[in-house]
C-alpha cells in the first residue's frame, strides 16, 4: 500500500464536535481557489504539493438550490465514496479526486457538499477537517477515522474500509426490504378491496334494505354508516389522510414518534427477537470500525451515540461513556441493558481483558447482524399467512353483513 502524507492544517479559531480543527473559511466566487493540495502516493516519500486552478463546471452551478422531498440516498453517497477510494488508492490527489466526483455527482445536494470540501482542500485544510465541516451527507464516523488515518498516511485504505462497511449495510437493508415487499402488497391490496366494498358496494345494498322497511343487524348498519360518511365527506377525508401521511414522514425522526416506535421494536413479542440483534450488531460494528481505524474508544462511543435514534440505546451508550470516563469497564454498562443478549456483555468483557475490543465487537456485531437479518426474514415469512387470514376474515365479515339481511328478506318473502 502506498504511503500518504497528510496535509498541513490551516489554523482555525473554532473546533468541531469530533475533536479536531474545522476547516477554515473557503473562498467564494467563481474560482475554487488558487491551489488544490491533496495526497499523492509516492511510496515512502512525502506527498508533493501541486498548484491547480479549477473552475466549477456550469452543470454544477446550475444544479444548486431547489426543494427536495427525499434525503440524499445512501447508494449515491456510497458511489461517491467508492470513487474517492478507488482514485486515491491509485495515486490521484485527494483534492483532485473530490473535484472530479463533485463534477459527475448526480445529486445536486451531495455535489454542493463535495464542492465545499474541495474548496476547503484548496484553501489548505486537512481532508478530515473539510469532511467534518461540509460532509453532512457522509457517515458521522468518517471525519474522525480520516483524522486518525492522516496521522499514519492510510487515508485510501480507510476510505475503502468505510465503503465496504456501507456496502454491507445497504445489502442487509435491501434484503430486508425485499422480504417485506410481498406482505406490504398484500396489506395494500386488502385495504383497497375493503375500501371499495365499504364505499362502493355497501351503499347500493343500503337502498335495498331501506325498501324492506325492516331493521338490519348492528354490524351491517355500522358498515352502512361508514360507507355513507365516506361517500359524503371523501373530499375532506382524502386530503386529511394525505396530510397525515406527509406529516408522519416529515416527523419520523421526532422524539415524539421515535420514542414509542423504539419501545415497540425493542419489547414487542416476536418483533424484539429480530430487531434486538440486528440493531446491536449495527452499533457494535460501527464502534469497531472507528476503533480499528484509530479512533479512541471514548470518541467512538460518543460519535455512535450522537447518531443513535433509539432512546434506549442512546441512554445505554451514555452509561458506557460515563464508565469509560471514570475508568470503569464498558461491559459493566452493557450488563445494565435488558435488551442486549447476555453473551454480548461476556464477549465485551473478554475483549477488554485481552485488549482486542475492536476485533471482538466486529465479530459479535457481524454475527448479530446476520442473525437479526435471518430472524426478520423468518418473521416476514410467518406473517404472510397471518396477513392473508386476517384479510379473509375482514372480507368475510363484510360479505356476511350484506348477505345475512338479504337472506332474511328472501326468507320472509318466501314465507
Amino acid at each position: 500500500m502506498k504511503a500518504f502524507t497528510p496535509l498541513q492544517t490551516v489554523p482555525s479559531e473554532r473546533e468541531d464536535l469530533a475533536g479536531f480543527p474545522a476547516s477554515s473559511s473557503s473562498p467564494t466566487g467563481g474560482a475554487r481557489g488558487s491551489s488544490a493540495i491533496g495526497y499523492r502516493g509516492l511510496g515512502n516519500q512525502a506527498a508533493s504539493h501541486s498548484a491547480v486552478v479549477a473552475l466549477p463546471s456550469p452543470a454544477r452551478q446550475a444544479r444548486s438550490g431547489g426543494i427536495f422531498l427525499f434525503p440524499v440516498s445512501s447508494s449515491t453517497v456510497l458511489l461517491s465514496l467508492n470513487q474517492l477510494a478507488v482514485m486515491s488508492q491509485n495515486g490521484v490527489e485527494i483534492a483532485e479526486a473530490v473535484g472530479h466526483v463533485a463534477d459527475h455527482c448526480q445529486d445536486p445536494r451531495l455535489a454542493e457538499s463535495l464542492d465545499a470540501i474541495h474548496q476547503s482542500l484548496s484553501g489548505g485544510s486537512r481532508f478530515s477537517s473539510a469532511v467534518a465541516a461540509h460532509g453532512q451527507y457522509f457517515p458521522a464516523s468518517l471525519p474522525p477515522m480520516l483524522a486518525a488515518a492522516e496521522a499514519t498516511g492510510d487515508v485510501p485504505q480507510t476510505l475503502g474500509n468505510v465503503v465496504e462497511r456501507m456496502r454491507g449495510e445497504l445489502e442487509m437493508r435491501a434484503s430486508i426490504i425485499g422480504a417485506m415487499i410481498y406482505p406490504v402488497i398484500l396489506i395494500a391490496a386488502a385495504s383497497v378491496v375493503m375500501t371499495a366494498l365499504i364505499l362502493g358496494v355497501l351503499p347500493q345494498f343500503g337502498r335495498v334494505f331501506e325498501s324492506t322497511g325492516r331493521p338490519v343487524p348492528a354490524s351491517t348498519q355500522f358498515l352502512l354508516d361508514v360507507g355513507t360518511f365516506g361517500r359524503e365527506y371523501w373530499m375532506v377525508l382524502f386530503p386529511v389522510g394525505i396530510a397525515g401521511i406527509v406529516a408522519l414522514i416529515m416527523l419520523r425522526k421526532h422524539p415524539m414518534i421515535l420514542g414509542p416506535i423504539g419501545k415497540l421494536l425493542l419489547y414487542a413479542p416476536m418483533i424484539k427477537d429480530a430487531y434486538r440483534p440486528l440493531i446491536a450488531g449495527r452499533y457494535f460494528r460501527t464502534i469497531a470500525a472507528m476503533v480499528r481505524g484509530g479512533v479512541p474508544m471514548l470518541q467512538a462511543v460518543r460519535l455512535t451515540r450522537d447518531t443513535v435514534q433509539d432512546r434506549s440505546w442512546h441512554d445505554l451508550l451514555d452509561r458506557v461513556e460515563a464508565n469509560l470516563i471514570d475508568g470503569l469497564s464498558a461491559s459493566d454498562a452493557l450488563a445494565t441493558a435488558d435488551f442486549l443478549p447476555t453473551e454480548a456483555t461476556q464477549m465485551m468483557a473478554t475483549g477488554e481483558r485481552t485488549g482486542r475490543v475492536a476485533e471482538v465487537l466486529d465479530d459479535i456485531g457481524r454475527f448479530y447482524e446476520q442473525e437479526g437479518g435471518r430472524k426478520i426474514k423468518r418473521l416476514v415469512i410467518a406473517l404472510e399467512p397471518v396477513i392473508i387470514l386476517v384479510m379473509g376474515v375482514f372480507v368475510a365479515g363484510i360479505v356476511m353483513s350484506v348477505m345475512l339481511p338479504l337472506l332474511d328478506v328472501s326468507t320472509i318473502q318466501g314465507g
